[in-house]
């Protein structure tokens, strides 16, 4: 075998190797109905695209950061990180920061946190939307669900340190109830 076949081999045996540690991209599809508020009556088809769920070190980092420095510090940080991408269909959405999966009595429990991008115009505003710089995704599938999974969006939330309870509170922008359904994972 001359020396440029077995490198060659080499390359492509280790490349093999570090293809198999990568975890593969999730992919899913669903709508979302608002249900009251501004949204209410609206419906809007969006995709779920996640390349890496955030470890449990990484939520205590985050976690931590909430409880020491504020929401701003959490903002900032979340920011700089990339689990995928949450988008309605034709648009090029937000970035997630925080992806997580837990599977409880066979049901899976995808849980998605995005730094919201902002407008110019809501940013230089007096709005009180700017408090609330988060969105969250909540997807829940049965095995046995024919017609897809189900789960909940707020748009616009802001997450604290309650150091007198000792706990952490989301709270949502206004009467901002969004349902999700018809989750499918794309195969």
């Amino acid at each position: 075998m001359s020396k440029i076949r077995i490198l060659v081999f080499v390359i492509l045996a280790v490349a093999a190797v570090f293809a198999q540690d990568k975890p593969k991209p999730e992919r899913y599809t669903a709508t979302a109905i608002g249900t009251g508020g501004r949204v209410g009556g609206k419906t809007v088809l969006f995709n779920v695209y996640i390349t890496r769920f955030t470890t449990d070190d990484e939520v205590q980092q985050l976690a931590t950061l909430l409880k020491e420095k504020g929401q701003d510090a959490l903002v900032s940080a979340m920011e700089k990180l990339d689990c995928g991408r949450i988008s309605p269909v034709a648009t090029t959405g937000n970035t997630i920061a925080v992806a997580r999966k837990r599977i409880v009595d066979g049901v899976t429990m995808i849980t998605v946190v995005t730094a919201r991008q902002m407008s110019f115009a809501e940013l230089t505003s007096m709005s009180r939307t700017k408090q609330y710089p988060f969105g969250f995704v909540h997807l829940q599938l049965k095995p046995d669900q024919k017609d897809g999974g189900t789960g909940q969006v707020m748009a616009a939330a802001k997450i604290r340190f309650d150091k007198k309870k000792g706990n952490y509170e989301i709270e949502s922008y206004g009467n901002q109830y969004i349902k999700v359904v018809n989750v499918r994972p794309d195969k």
